[in-house]
């Protein structure tokens, strides 16, 4: 258990580090965007990067993924002829889609801006991301064959590269006075150009070198087994951009951009939460293999139950620290124009304590080779937010489109917990939760209290109210016996030792 525990801590670290790159570069282009443009610009540059997003799993059909699982099957078996193949047959069906993708859109742009955008610039802004969505597939073409030869490092540098490239050349648009949403759109446009030229030649140079001379192979049957795979992706990729993307799609339709642009600001701010479970999901799901076909169910519960402890009382305080000062955040980072989202932003801010259980369940049946659970969940939820959201959002905008995405992460954690115990006799640490929640409740009503009695600077009064509710979250965690000195010192030594 020591080596696991060690393994899985340092390992999730590693990839925390490396997403939280990428991550805060993403978020650092959204604030710039935010800050330049009106609301309702922000709003429409997401709605339609949105639009364009929900047809993301049109582009590839998952052609460009099936490269992580063949391009080492085929090393193995020492085909490099196969691996020059499968990157050439993926590249065309790539490009065939994107092409009539690409019609559609230039077709349909115009219709689309005035009855589903409402707005007449959206006709322009479609066409320019969609050359940027059509020359960024072939991006995530290199990135998944980097993943496929293992060589990590290119495949997240790729994506860090992306982010402050994007980031450089709008600060840059920005700067020399051009319009400002297609100073934006270029920057999509242009930075797959330079991930290209500067990936491609490391590719075919450092980790492919055998490509140039590797014989290619028109094989009927190598492109059935990728397509079999492929097509498994698009289904389980389906309903995940459905539920991502519905909040915005609907707003667009059923509200106006300036809600869209309100809701781009709160619902990525909530997200950060996520680099916590997405972090420890890169070590959890090989080591749930390892363990499950070891049978060693016993390693497994112990690890699971764990993780369904330590890392909710970690993000409790955290998620309704973000609660409690939802507009601080929001008029630091956004400005003041998009105070009016706090409360949506609290909503989210609860939905996701549900989504950190979720994804330890779903990471758990990703080790065991059960995938067809998650997908079932994710179209359960992706189901229920589409309808929720044509229900809540034409009443109450994008407070209905919070309540829509929280109630479906408490749905997809429900239901991976109901299916883990079908694998695993798991004891669910209700007493934990329970005390932890109260916990969590007391830190909130001691920030609102002291809120309220001191009245220094923003920034001073902060960093006491934080400090003095932080200090009084720590004392409950002893208090309620929620963790204690010998269980953190146990701990400590399975990481370091």
């Amino acid at each position: 258990m020591t080596t696991y525990t060690k393994i899985a801590v340092k390992g999730a670290f590693t990839v925390l580090i490396i997403s939280l790159l990428a991550g805060l570069g993403g978020y650092f282009v959204r604030l710039v965007l935010a800050r330049g443009l009106t609301v309702e610009d922000f709003g429409l540059f997401n709605s339609v990067f949105s639009f364009l997003g929900l047809l993301g799993f049109f582009k590839s059909l998952g052609f460009d993924k099936a490269l992580v699982i063949f391009i080492p099957k085929f090393r193995h078996e020492k085909r490099n002829d196969h691996i020059k193949s499968s990157i050439i047959y993926v590249t065309i069906i790539i490009l065939i889609t994107n092409l009539l993708i690409i019609a559609g859109v230039y077709l349909l742009s115009n219709y689309l801006s005035v009855n589903f955008f409402h707005s007449a610039q959206a006709s322009a802004l479609l066409r320019l991301l969609a050359i940027a969505f059509f020359i960024d597939s072939f991006v995530f073409v290199i990135r998944f064959a980097f993943q496929g030869f293992r060589k990590m490092t290119y495949f997240s540098i790729v994506e860090v590269a992306r982010m402050l490239l994007i980031l450089a050349i709008v600060l840059l648009g920005f700067g020399l006075g051009y319009d400002k949403l297609s100073a934006a759109a270029f920057a999509y446009i242009i930075t797959p150009f330079i991930l290209l030229i500067v990936f491609v030649p490391i590719f075919l140079k450092k980790i492919f070198p055998e490509f140039a001379t590797a014989g290619f192979v028109f094989d009927i049957g190598l492109l059935k087994k990728i397509s079999k795979y492929s097509v498994f992706v698009v289904e389980t990729n389906a309903a995940a951009l459905v539920l991502y993307y519905t909040d915005i799609m609907a707003l667009t339709y059923f509200s106006n951009l300036k809600a869209v642009g309100l809701y781009a600001a709160a619902l990525p701010t909530v997200k950060i939460f996520m680099f916590f479970p997405r972090a420890i999901g890169g070590i959890l799901v090989p080591l749930t293999s390892e363990l499950w076909v070891k049978g060693r169910k016993d390693l497994l519960k112990a690890g699971i139950e764990s993780l369904y402890k330590y890392p909710l009382i970690l993000i409790v305080p955290l998620v309704l620290a973000m609660f409690s000062f939802a507009d601080i955040i929001l008029n630091v980072f956004y400005g003041s124009n998009y105070i009016p989202a706090a409360n949506a932003m609290r909503i989210l801010s609860i939905g996701m304590i549900f989504a950190v259980i979720y994804a330890t369940n779903i990471d758990f049946f990703g080790g065991i080779r059960e995938p067809q659970i998650t997908t079932k969940i994710v179209y359960t939820a992706a189901i229920f937010n589409f309808i929720a959201s044509i229900i809540l959002i034409p009443y109450i905008g994008i407070i209905g489109a919070a309540i829509s995405t929280t109630l479906s992460y408490l749905i997809m954690m429900s239901m991976g917990l109901a299916n883990m115990r079908r694998f695993i006799d798991i004891s669910f640490p209700k007493a934990v939760w329970a005390k932890t929640f109260l916990a969590g409740i007391i830190f909130t009503f001691t920030i609102w209290g002291l809120k309220k009695i001191i009245e220094l600077n923003v920034w001073i009064e902060t960093a006491i109210v934080l400090l003095i509710s932080s200090l009084v979250y720590v004392a409950l965690l002893f208090i309620l016996k929620i963790i204690d000195l010998e269980e953190l010192k146990g701990l400590y030594k399975r990481i370091v030792k």
